[in-house]
């Protein structure tokens, strides 16, 4: 495998775009060469930037990401990983056959993240399996504390200022967190911010 990683992020929503590189840009290994909000930007740069990998979302405007491989897959050495809140295994079957490496949900936490980038880079295909994909017609409920928890979760706050802007407890505060997490199967801040925008939550504290 190369020592370094060249990777290109896609995404429509730029608070996802940030998180992503908040996520990568302490590996010495991997360095973001650019980025997009829309699919024919995407395009264009991926074309002139020529990433190792591009970790693009599946559903952008301009053309989405399964139309950037198509356009690309032949062109260029560049490898492509499917980032996507859609669980449907048809989703996962398209991007099997349009020629993408992986297909990684949102949800999906950050170990696992950097080992698909590297299982990639190193020729592997990583696609979940279906047994993994959870019921997506199960009605998800939060708490008004949870719902409280959540809004300052994906506005930046971490534990200790969480706890100390509800006058609660560290531990309470991580209590919710993990039962937010479990409900709504997001393992990181992207998923949970991807979450919030899918089911129109506000992001007003």
């Amino acid at each position: 495998m190369k020592e370094s990683i060249n990777i290109y992020l896609a995404d429509d929503h730029q608070i996802v775009i940030d998180g992503l590189i908040l996520l990568l840009k302490n590996e010495p290994d991997i360095f973001i060469t650019g980025y997009a909000n829309d699919g024919l930007t995407a395009l264009k740069e991926i074309q002139n930037i020529k990433p190792d990998i591009a970790l693009i979302d599946l559903r952008m405007p301009g053309k989405d990401g399964l139309q950037i491989i198509q356009s690309l897959r032949i062109k260029l050495p560049v490898k492509f990983i499917i980032l996507s809140m859609h669980h449907d295994k048809r989703f996962i079957t398209d991007a099997k056959n349009y020629g993408a490496d992986a297909y990684l949900f949102k949800n999906t936490g950050r170990v696992e993240l950097l080992e698909t980038i590297r299982k990639v880079m190193d020729g592997k295909k990583c696609f979940p399996a279906s047994e993994t994909q959870p019921d997506q017609n199960k009605k998800i409920f939060l708490t008004p504390r949870e719902m409280d928890v959540f809004k300052l979760v994906i506005n930046g706050y971490t534990t200790f200022q969480i706890a100390d802007k509800l006058s609660l407890s560290e531990y309470t505060i991580d209590t919710h967190r993990k039962s937010i997490g479990r409900k709504t199967g997001a393992r990181n801040v992207i998923a949970l911010l991807k979450y919030a925008i899918a089911n129109n939550v506000s992001f007003d504290e």
